[in-house]
């Protein structure tokens, strides 16, 4: 099954590849916009109200016919207070406020469950939102301010010299002077527009995610739990994120060179709920209530984010914390500065290279220490012992310290040997 969608995300860009880059004609369309973003998620939400709000001419494409719908990830939204000191050179972490109406419920501490079912738990405060309801705000908000959005629609970008055309097809897309790629991973969007999106697909370098709502449960409604486990997610972790009322989404993430050639994804999460040690009773007596499955990019951002005309944003830019799987956040975060970007554009002639310095600088250095530690930690990964080991010898501050991408005081040469 890993194998097949492997071959499937290969396939995915020779079926998009671009054999015509040159210009189209103005008049394909009558209708024209400042920005199009492809993608009405988190990242291209945050864009369009941070655009409209500037009085842009704004369109959205979203291929799901209910924004947030089906949750495609675990919801976990870490509170303002936490991000702070996540990411302190972020300059404008209002883009990452939930309303109330759209948090489920409320976490006040993470609890990492090692192989041998040793347990590290420590405070850490964040939101399970309602994604459904926190993109719709987002929706509603962009709307307020003058943009458009269609859901249900699979778009796609035809490159001009002058930014591009968007729709589900050429004879029905818009015009847009910038273009955002905000359609996750892997983005046909930022392929087309010449991003180095395929060079990214290494097997290490994605993961492959599934999750079942189940309900009817008595796990704590206030501790997120990860749980490292190879037997059940090679390559990846498991985890439990309560969402209230008896509910909570359960999953693994998983990584093809880990996985053993008969072991197939479902199998593996049957094995987490029925079999693990620690998870197995706190799931008992749960009823399944809805699956989704998704790739995930874990090898931190491209190499090039930006094109003349066109920035990604999100998951379809790599924008996803590699050591911990979270991504709305930043998917936000990024979604903004792609939008100031296009603003200084319009407003200054600003190349669109600016956004790239700009996520680099408030950023960057979160995602690189992430992303070596990932790499440090896939030596052991593999070995249930080692790694439980490992875990045991660095104790609760420094598992938390990478869990939350910061490199554990007087580790730093240890990693780096590792990685």
């Amino acid at each position: 099954m890993i194998a097949n969608r492997a071959k499937r995300i290969n396939q995915f860009y020779r079926t998009f590849r671009v054999g015509n880059t040159g210009r189209w004609p103005r008049d394909l369309n009558g209708s024209k916009y400042d920005v199009v973003i492809v993608g009405g998620g988190p990242g291209g939400l945050s864009a369009a109200v941070h655009l409209s709000k500037k009085g842009l001419k704004v369109k959205v494409f979203e291929k799901k016919k209910i924004l947030g719908t089906p949750v495609r990830c675990g919801e976990y939204f870490p509170v303002r207070a936490e991000m702070e000191k996540l990411l302190p050179r972020v300059k404008n972490l209002d883009v990452i406020e939930a309303p109330p109406e759209t948090v489920d419920t409320t976490c006040r501490s993470i609890r990492l469950i090692s192989p041998k079912g040793h347990e590290f738990e420590f405070p850490f405060a964040a939101h399970i939102l309602d994604r459904h309801l926190f993109e719709s705000h987002l929706g509603d908000v962009a709307r307020s301010h003058g943009a458009d959005i269609d859901i249900g629609v699979q778009a796609h970008y035809f490159l001009d010299e002058q930014g591009g055309w968007v729709g589900p097809t050429r004879e029905k897309a818009v015009h847009g002077d910038i273009i955002i790629a905000a359609d996750g991973y892997p983005s046909e969007t930022a392929e087309r527009a010449g991003l180095p999106e395929r060079a990214y697909a290494g097997p290490y370098a994605v993961a492959t995610n599934i999750e079942y709502l189940m309900t009817d449960l008595n796990v704590e409604q206030d501790v997120a739990e990860m749980y490292m486990d190879p037997r059940y997610s090679p390559g990846g972790y498991g985890w439990i994120i309560p969402k209230g009322h008896g509910r909570a989404n359960v999953g693994i993430g998983i990584r093809e060179p880990y996985v053993q050639r008969d072991w197939q994804i479902r199998d593996l999460i049957t094995g987490f709920i029925e079999k693990n040690t620690v998870a197995s009773k706190r799931l008992i007596g749960g009823k399944k209530a809805s699956m989704i499955g998704d790739s995930l990019p874990v090898d931190g951002p491209l190499s090039r984010t930006y094109s003349d005309r066109v920035m990604a944003v999100g998951d379809a830019a790599g924008m996803v914390m590699p050591t911990n799987g979270g991504g709305i956040q930043t998917a936000l975060i990024t979604g903004d500065l792609a939008a100031e970007a296009a603003v200084n554009y319009f407003e200054h002639q600003t190349p669109l290279s600016s956004y790239e310095a700009s996520w680099k600088e408030q950023i960057g250095l979160e995602m690189e220490n992430s992303k070596l530690m990932r790499q440090a930690s896939d030596r052991v990964m593999a070995h249930g012992f080692l790694f439980d080991l490992m875990l045991r010898m660095m104790g609760t501050k420094k598992i938390a310290d990478v869990i939350m991408c910061q490199i554990p005081g007087g580790m730093g040469s240890f990693m780096r040997l590792l990685a």
